[in-house]
């Protein structure tokens, strides 16, 4: 299985510091987080939409490919107004942002 997120293009864009490494990391996680629980704790297709763009603009900065795809899925199935839809992806988008804290 392929990493969770790139820490290559971390150092590439921000150099080898652990310590700004770490709160990147850390910041992505909380960014990641706040929004999966703002995605669950809603049925505003709206919220939901521009919760999973913000996690879909934060992994593409650091190379989270599948949870960016997951997080791009979210957002087109709540502009669909599919709030099923939206379910159906939560165990998925919990996974991959549970794949990127085990790797960080």
């Amino acid at each position: 299985m392929s990493p969770a997120y790139d820490r290559d293009r971390l150092i590439e864009l921000f150099g080898g510091d652990a310590a700004t490494l770490a709160e990147i990391e850390h910041e992505f996680l909380d960014t990641a987080r706040s929004a999966h629980r703002e995605i669950r704790e809603t049925d505003d297709l709206e919220t939901i939409a521009r919760a999973a763009h913000r996690v879909k603009g934060a992994s593409g900065m650091i190379g989270a490919v599948a949870l960016g795809g997951i997080a791009d899925a979210v957002e087109r199935v709540a502009r669909a107004r599919d709030l099923p839809g939206v379910r159906r992806l939560d165990e998925a988008f919990e996974r991959e942002v549970t794949r990127v804290a085990v790797q960080a």
